[in-house]
């Protein structure tokens, strides 16, 4: 019996190949579309779980609680964790990674390297998460102080090989030995490193990490035991923390836990955090629903077409009835011949998908592999779209053309029943999930190019950040800076402590406002950065009040520069010339206000602009971090090198590092770029999907009427009128679907535009141009066939009558 299914089934889809190929075609490209979305989906949801006891793993986050909103620190004292591990018996290990500085300097055989992807860590590391040793022994590779572990890549990169055991570092710390082979950290860990030092540092500054009041250098994670009671150990810490903090810190400072696998997806608040990708849920739950649009887009044109094609098939059911066949066996062929069309269209999705899975790479800046060997690996996703999608697509249908009545049927009566009514609602439910898609493309398009060409308050473009890794280069940077100056193509040059768009943390410091008596009347914090006077004219930042730095180291030391929005915060009417008492790293200060800046965005767009406090370049509070040039030339790479030399005479141990300004800010903005790119992507398949769908509608529904068309021919129709006839009721359809689209795009794209303070508006016109794009594409679609249809000659149709 099931080879009889099988059997007719391919005859009967052999000699309706047009119709099967719509339907095969449709299918592939949704399954295809919808497997590229699910796998992001789920490798953004596989974040951190390659790790055994993921879900007992948690990380402790500190809160400042004396700022309104409070903030959130994912660094913590190192001593909270190994006093939790001693006295709360809810937890059974611990591990603590921690920097002093953001970048390590080393050489090996005479080569110097700097390196960023690196941590020193204590013991337990490979006792808490599962990264793979490949090389050396988990439970001693990072017991013996100087020693560390490196990735693979690192010991290809630096050595050639993986026999890199007993190989020679040579640090400031010291010589440090290779103990250990690290499989390289896999993409879907918030964690990552090449290098992983044991204790290397000197004692006295390990002495200061290892106090209850160093906040800024570690971050801890905790392996909790089976039954741990995750609110009441965050109870626990902090009864704990609180008991030995001192009484002026723990007034102000909470802790919370947070699990491992929420790293990934809750962290956007979160500063001083080492966490390398940080996603949003949101976009994950936008993708699962385009990834659900396209498949269902491509199984109503199943549905569409398959019902429309009843008429047809009408006599069939009708003798197979009469022959013996009951309505179980009818709906199981039915059934299967859409089995048939969703495996078939399976397999060339999966060709679709091997082809489209590099530039969908490119576009996500991922490393997915779809090569055959890798197909297991999709095998969940691929059959289950597969199976959904036959059996909600020939579901209906099957149910349609097995309810006939068998005598009117073979009377030769038309078939009646709801399948009109309910194919248009199909076509309006296709469209209206497309034009959604549409207008939300165009709203994000619109937002990134808001973002791109926004006007941030100083200007981007053209900057070369290079890093200042050697503090022996801080004693003579005036020179360095004036050598940098005479490279031809550089028409300034500034040297800051932080700049636009930073990677690094940016300073915080207390302000307190100081009244005529000299009493302190107020307190607030405010973000900090220092600049020397040419920084001004090399970001183009305008000054609204009061004076530039004068260049006296002296006099500019104790002169700070407020923004509008530390103006307004400090409630300070007339700002230039008063005082403020600032709370720095090195204590409390007096400072003079001699300026005041234009608002100018230091962070992301999806943040309102911070109050902002600039101190000249030898202020207490920072240290200068960058040289800023700012370039005029058409070939950016002999600037670059000429900075390389000139930054080897001054650093002769560490490479130099640089960026350009305005890539640099690009990176805030990676997943909206993701989400455009996907929303577009999904967008043009949609569309497709269902026009190819519309085009196959038309087709059926123009051969139904074949004869009417003729007769109206006949009659005196017109051309045009018998084309209007044709597509007018597709075009009905096709705005009632962007009726219903408007309102529900339009809550979507205003709920999202929320998480950007400066944004685009939703005028009506994104709407208008959706509606009349996705009008015009349908009816481009419709034409060839109304157009064909018009011109035929009415005697083709009316010869047999």
């Amino acid at each position: 019996m099931l080879k009889n299914y099988f059997k007719v089934a391919f005859r009967t889809l052999w000699k309706n190949k047009g119709y099967a190929f719509i339907n095969i075609i449709g299918l592939a490209i949704g399954i295809s579309g919808a497997t590229l979305f699910l796998t992001f989906v789920k490798d953004e949801l596989s974040f951190d779980k390659m790790h055994t006891n993921y879900d007992r793993i948690v990380r402790p986050i500190t809160i400042q609680t004396n700022v309104e909103p409070s903030r959130h620190y994912g660094a913590n004292p190192m001593v909270l964790a190994t006093t939790m591990e001693e006295q709360l018996p809810e937890v059974e290990n611990q591990v603590t990674l921690y920097r002093y500085g953001n970048q390590i300097n080393y050489t090996i055989d005479g080569q110097n390297y700097s390196d960023r992807d690196f941590f020193f860590s204590t013991p337990e590391l490979l006792e808490v998460f599962d990264f793979e040793l490949v090389r050396g022994d988990e439970e001693t590779a990072l017991v013996e102080p100087k020693s560390v572990i490196i990735s693979e890549s690192k010991a290809m990169a630096l050595f050639g090989s993986l026999d890199a055991l007993g190989e020679v570092i040579q640090t400031q710390g010291g010589d440090v030995k290779v103990t250990g082979i690290l499989k390289d950290i896999p993409d879907n860990s918030h964690l990552f490193a090449d290098m992983f030092f044991s204790e290397l540092l000197p004692p006295q500054l390990m002495e200061t990490i290892r106090s209850w009041t160093a906040f800024e250098f570690s971050s801890s994670y905790l392996l909790l035991s089976p039954d741990a009671d995750l609110e009441a150990l965050k109870q626990k810490t902090l009864d704990l923390a609180q008991s030995n903090l001192p009484p002026t810190v723990a007034a102000f400072v909470s802790f919370d836990l947070q699990p491992l696998a929420d790293i990934h997806f809750n962290s956007a608040e979160i500063e001083s955090d080492i966490a390398r990708f940080k996603s949003d849920r949101t976009y994950i739950t936008i993708f699962i629903f385009i990834s659900i649009f396209l498949v269902v887009i491509a199984a109503v044109n199943y549905m569409n077409l398959a019902t429309s094609k009843a008429v047809f098939r009408a006599k069939e059911i009708g003798i197979r009835k009469v022959v013996g066949a009951d309505r179980r066996q009818l709906i199981t062929q039915i059934l299967t011949e859409s089995l048939i069309i969703a495996f078939i269209g399976l397999f060339i999705s999966v060709a679709l998908t091997d082809i489209a899975m590099p530039f969908f790479n490119q576009l996500t800046g991922r490393n997915y592999d779809f090569s055959w060997m890798a197909l297991l690996n999709y095998l969940d996703i691929l059959l289950g779209l597969t199976l959904v999608i036959g059996l909600i697509s020939g579901i209906y249908p099957a149910l349609f053309m097995t309810g006939f009545k068998t005598v009117n049927i073979l009377k030769g009566e038309q078939v009646k029943g709801g399948a009109f009514n309910i194919r248009k609602a199909l076509v309006v439910f296709q469209f209206v999930l497309s034009t959604v898609l549409i207008i939300s493309t165009l709203v994000v398009s619109n937002q990134m190019s808001f973002i791109r060409n926004k006007n941030l308050g100083f200007n981007e473009d053209n900057l070369l950040v290079i890093d200042i890794n050697n503090g022996a280069v801080r004693p003579v940077f005036k020179t360095m800076k004036n050598e940098f100056a005479q490279i031809p193509g550089v028409e300034k040059v500034a040297v800051t402590s932080r700049v636009p768009g930073e990677w690094k943390n940016i300073n915080r410091v207390g302000v307190n406002t100081i009244d005529p008596a000299g009493v302190l009347v107020d307190s607030t914090e405010a973000y900090y950065m220092s600049f020397d006077p040419d920084a001004f004219s090399t970001f183009e930042i305008k000054l609204t009040a009061g004076e530039n730095f004068t260049g006296n180291d002296a006099s500019d030391s104790t002169k700070i520069m407020l923004n509008q929005s530390a103006v307004e915060m400090l409630n300070l009417d007339d700002p230039v010339g008063k005082s403020l008492e600032l709370s720095l790293n090195a204590g409390r200060g007096k400072y003079t206000v001699v300026g005041v800046m234009e608002d100018f965005n230091f962070q992301s767009l999806h943040t309102k602009i911070e109050p902002l406090i600039v101190g000249a370049w030898n202020n207490r509070a920072s240290v200068i971090d960058y040289f800023v040039l700012k370039v005029n030339s058409s070939n950016m790479q002999e600037v670059i090198e000429a900075a390389r030399v000139v930054h080897e005479q001054f650093d002769t141990r560490t490479v130099m590092e640089h960026h350009f300004l305005d890539e640099q800010l690009e990176i805030f903005y990676e997943s909206d770029r993701q989400a455009s790119v996907i929303f577009k992507v999904g967008a043009a398949l949609s569309i497709f999907i269902a026009c190819l769908g519309l085009f196959g509608l038309a087709s059926f529904t123009i051969q139904k009427r074949v004869k009417e068309l003729g007769i109206r021919k006949v009659l005196g129709a017109s051309e045009w009128k018998i084309f209007m006839l044709l597509s007018g009721a597709f075009t009905k359809q096709i705005l009632l679907a962007f009726l219903i689209a408007s309102p529900i795009a339009y809550w979507i794209m205003n709920n999202w535009l929320q998480n950007f303070q400066y944004r685009v508006g939703l005028g009506f016109g994104v709407f208008l141009i959706a509606g009349l794009g996705t009008l015009l594409v349908a009816m481009l679609t419709v034409s060839y066939r109304a157009i064909r249809a018009a011109n035929s000659n009415p005697v083709n149709s009316l010869r047999s009558e």
